[in-house]
């Protein structure tokens, strides 16, 4: 079936336009049918012109035409959809991640004939749902699924302005600069002289052709040579296009590794396309960088080492040359210097300057201050041999105050330290590009698992807060449970009381009793709704794969499913049409659910007890189909037919001592309950005094 959606135009309601956009979202038609048959809303949903709704739509029409089958197949009725939508919501509140709670959706109720999918998607959540319970107590996994997101490649990598390409061969020159446009500069050298000048602008210098190679070249000059371009690999060149695609990426790579190895850790296999080793070293590679691109602190200590020493090199040059200042200020305010007649004379007849006589003295003090200055800054900056060399220079060999240092020098030494710098992470940055190219496609596979692995762990972890179990699917048409719950209830209150009910032929029916169409009566706020809202939600995640509010339920598999709310009032005529217009579908003979709550709010009792009935009749004649109808009319609906219609109830027995009704919410099979108007008088005539309490008993009054 896959087969048939084979380019993006195949895909309902992808044009041309449409489809440009996809490719040049996701760099090729591959990838982006790739995300479409994944069902990566999330990340579709980013495409220029698409929103949420839209992708939602799309993945709904892409398992339309691959599965031959819709949401709307299954849910027939508005209130069945929105009973599934906050179903859906229900889940989301389990995913960590925008990607999964988008995903979520590609999940909907199944028509019977579909029970392949099903029992796939059946399989599926119980190994999640096991997976959850193994993992509820690790609050690490959930830490580490938040941290993960869609891997995006499409960063642009900043133009290295450090290195740059020389040739003397024109086509070279011109498929180098069509293959790196802005990323590295381009420099065509038609002499040698402008190839050491050029050189001597970059810290890399990569030369391509063998033209300068055979001459003695400056010291300061020191290109690397290859002989053709188009044998050379991108990372050897600009490494830094791969580092920085994966440096974006830093945190969910690394989550994802995690998460990996976590569920390795707990007897989990997962992601078995990368075994241990290649895993570990692409985390080991990782560690090498940082999230801007540069290789990270601590990975090389010659590296830490000069880069330590830039950071720090003017801060502490001005420090020292406070220090030197203050040395020698002391230096000569503490300094007695007698001078000999000779000298005065030499002085006085003008044959030596007093400056020059000073510094004559104090030369030995002035050079043993700045010795130690600058042995200070070699030994704060960790500098080698050649280094030192060049601090040495940074101070004038001459008396001078105050003491300055040389700006040509100190730059001349920042340089320096940069250039070192840069050429020792280049080789790292050349390995760790090296490597991560090797792992481009793999780790978006990597990362969608691990996706894709949140989306599961959030069905099953959605099980497990719910102690929801998977149904026994029964071949017999029917549906019973015992200990269900409405999650909706649950959700909101913490606790709800659990019913057990049965319709149809199941293990939990009654002795003798296997009714598919059933009228459920009783008391208001007994619950009847509820249990009609409970029937709806399990019937839906039955048909999803997905597992049940109850201890036990068992129940066979249906094409459809119609639930009708509770009307609000009396419908007009057109309302009323239209209503009857709905109902008229159920009259088919295929497999079906139908639940529907207080229609005979459709108009006035008489004529609505007599529409049920037929309704009910209609619905008898079909051995495939299950309804229960809630209605407070079920002696008048009797009374219009002559079909064998089981009748339950929820009856209150009276009032506890805090005044609320005392129900059995479970129904009570073939037995009419009443509403129990009277009680609900009573708790209103105890709850209040005087004239408004003496209301009420008069009401009471009524029904003696």
């Amino acid at each position: 079936m896959l087969a048939e959606v084979r380019t993006l135009q195949d895909i309902p309601r992808i044009g041309d336009k449409m489809s440009k956009r996809f490719v040049d979202h996701f760099g090729s038609e591959n990838q982006a049918l790739d995300a479409i048959l994944a069902g990566d809303i999330a990340s579709i949903s980013e495409v220029e012109g698409v929103g949420q709704r839209y992708a939602i739509s799309l993945m709904q029409d892409v398992a339309s035409r691959v599965e031959g089958v819709n949401v709307s197949d299954f849910l027939r009725t508005k209130e069945s959809m929105d009973v599934y939508e906050k179903l859906l919501d229900l889940v989301k509140e389990f995913a960590h991640t925008r990607y999964s709670r988008d995903k979520l959706h590609i999940f909907f109720p199944y028509p019977s004939a579909k029970v392949e999918k099903i029992m796939k998607v059946r399989e599926s959540v119980s190994y999640y749902m096991e997976t959850a319970k193994l993992l509820e107590t690790d609050e690490t996994i959930v830490d580490l699924l938040s941290k993960t997101t869609q891997l995006n490649f499409k960063h642009q990598c900043p133009k290295v302005r450090d290195r740059v390409i020389i040739t003397s061969d024109q086509d070279s020159y011109e498929y180098a600069r069509k293959r790196f446009a802005g990323l590295v500069d381009v420099n065509f050298a038609r002499s040698l002289s402008e190839f050491i000048d050029v050189s001597r602008g970059f810290s890399q210098v990569i030369v391509v052709g063998d033209d300068y190679l055979s001459f003695d070249l400056p010291e300061d000059v020191e290109p690397e040579f290859f002989s053709d371009m188009q044998e050379i690999d991108d990372f050897k060149v600009i490494p830094e296009k791969e580092i920085v695609a994966f440096s974006r990426n830093l945190k969910s790579l690394e989550s994802s590794i995690k998460v990996i190895r976590l569920l390795r850790s707990r007897g989990i296999d997962f992601f078995d396309r990368m075994d241990d080793d290649k895993l570990e070293l692409l985390a080991s590679t990782l560690a090498l960088i940082d999230e801007n691109g540069d290789i990270a602190h601590g990975t090389d200590e010659e590296v830490d080492r000069v880069s330590d020493a830039i950071d720090k090199l003017s801060s502490t040059v001005s420090e020292t040359v406070r220090f030197l200042n203050d040395s020698l200020n002391s230096c000569l305010e503490n300094s007695q210097m007698t001078l000999s007649g000779q000298d005065m004379l030499k002085v006085m007849n003008g044959t030596i300057e007093l400056k020059e006589m000073l510094g004559k003295k104090l030369h030995k003090s002035y050079h043993s201050i700045v010795k130690e200055c600058t042995d200070r800054i070699c030994n704060e900056l960790q500098l080698e041999r050649k280094e030192r060399l060049m601090v040495d220079s940074l101070f004038p060999e001459e008396i001078m105050h105050p003491v300055e240092a040389d700006v040509d020098k100190l730059n001349a030494l920042k340089q320096h330290l940069k250039t070192k710098s840069l050429k020792r992470k280049f080789n790292h940055k050349r390995e760790v590009s090296r490597i991560l190219s090797s792992y481009r496609e793999i780790v978006r596979e990597m990362v969608r698992e691990v996706l894709d692995f949140d989306v599961g762990f959030a069905i099953g972890t959605f099980a497990q807060e719910y102690n929801l179990m998977m149904p026994e699917i029964v071949e017999h048409t029917g549906i019973g449970f015992n200990g269900g719950r409405n999650l909706f209830l649950l959700s909101r209150h913490g606790d709800v009381v659990p019913i057990d009910y049965s319709v149809g032929e199941n293990s939990l029916s009654p002795r003798d009793e296997a009714s598919r169409v059933v009228l459920l009566s009783g008391v208001n706020s007994g619950g009847k709704t509820s249990l009609l809202e409970l029937l709806a939600q399990s019937i839906i995640l039955a048909h999803m794969g997905f597992p049940v509010p109850a201890g036990h339920m068992e129940l066979s598999l249906t094409e459809s499913m119609y639930y009708f709310a509770k009307s609000k009032g009396t419908l007009d005529a057109g309302a009323f049409e239209t209503t009857l217009t709905e109902f008229s579908v159920v009259a088919d003979d295929s497999a079906k659910f139908v639940l529907a709550d207080e229609l005979e709010s459709i108009t006035e009792p008489g004529a609505s007890a007599k529409i049920m009935a037929g309704i009910l009749e209609v619905l008898t004649e079909n051995n495939s189909t299950m309804s229960i109808f809630v209605s407070h009319l079920s002696e008048q609906i009797m009374e219009n037919t002559t079909c064998d219609i089981r009748v339950d109830g929820i009856e209150a027995s009276g009032l506890d001592a805090d005044l609320n009704l005392i129900v059995d919410r479970s129904p009570r099979y073939n037995y009419i309950a009443k509403s129990t108007p009277e009680l609900i008088v009573e708790r209103l005539s105890k709850k209040t005094e005087g004239k408004e309490q003496a209301f009420y008993d008069k009401l009471r009054s009524k029904f003696q």
